[in-house]
């Protein structure tokens, strides 16, 4: 019986070491966004997750770019398997504010990317929207390009756009010339260490984009994050702060 307390004990030591543990790591990693200062603007920043994405994915980005008062919670966007649209408010669409694009169904991008026209129409409709920036995490990338590519009505103009670990397969010069020509493009990408990419997709398939834009006469800016598994693969990238300091400082640094 003693030896069985004895064991617990230890047991609940050691879970307690490592639970302070992580949480100082985390506090560690958090530290250079609550050291960060940037401009306060009134241009949402609108966040498309990847395949099979829920609200989880994007959440991450607007729990810890919020609490670092770098920017404000304001809209959630919920489309349905149909395609309607339902709006949830937070907050104002000021101080940097937050637009969660949320997709019932999520993994069919180029429907995705027609669903996304209508999630913008509304946006400029109701809620007064001219110019957004764009965060896409795998094919949410792809869903934010085929929108802007797509010969439909614009009505707000895109002021950057961040691109994480997405790959752009059979992109040709006619479609990436209908991006806006002065466009800021930041494009992340993960690598996990002795490997050749980031466990979901190829580092050199990532970087293409970036190549393929500097060709046809952009100038993006190309960051890539090696690691651990624990910090540049493919599912850890949107919740890894040195990602969230990449984009804050990119759509809103001075």
């Amino acid at each position: 019986m003693m030896r069985r307390i004895k064991i617990i004990k230890i047991m609940a030591i050691i879970s307690a070491t490592l639970v302070v543990g992580i949480g100082s790591y985390w506090q560690h990693r958090l530290t250079p966004l609550r050291k960060t200062r940037v401009a306060q603007t009134s241009i949402p920043t609108i966040f498309v997750g990847g395949d099979y994405a829920r609200a989880f994915s994007t959440d991450g980005f607007v729990h810890r770019l919020t609490a670092a008062h770098l920017m404000t919670k304001g809209l959630v966007v919920h489309v349905s398997h149909a395609g309607h649209v339902t709006v949830q408010q937070f907050g104002p669409l000021k101080n940097n504010p937050t637009i969660q694009v949320i997709f019932a169904d999520n993994h069919h991008a180029k429907r995705q990317a027609r669903q996304f026209a209508t999630v913008m129409q509304g946006l400029a409709k109701r809620y007064h929207v001219t110019r957004y920036n764009a965060v896409g995490h795998s094919s949410g990338g792809n869903i934010i390009f085929d929108y802007l590519t797509a010969q439909v009505p614009q009505r707000a103009q895109i002021n950057k756009f961040v691109t994480i670990g997405s790959t752009y397969p059979g992109l040709t010069t006619q479609q990436l010339n209908r991006l806006p020509r002065s466009l800021p493009i930041l494009n992340i990408a993960g690598h996990v260490w002795h490997t050749s990419g980031d466990g979901g997709v190829n580092l050199q398939a990532v970087l293409k984009f970036s190549h393929q834009l500097l060709a046809a006469g952009w100038s993006p800016k190309t960051q890539i994050i090696h690691g651990s598994p624990l910090t540049a693969s493919h599912s850890m990238l949107h919740i890894n702060p040195q990602v969230d300091l990449l984009i804050i400082q990119f759509l809103y640094g001075n």
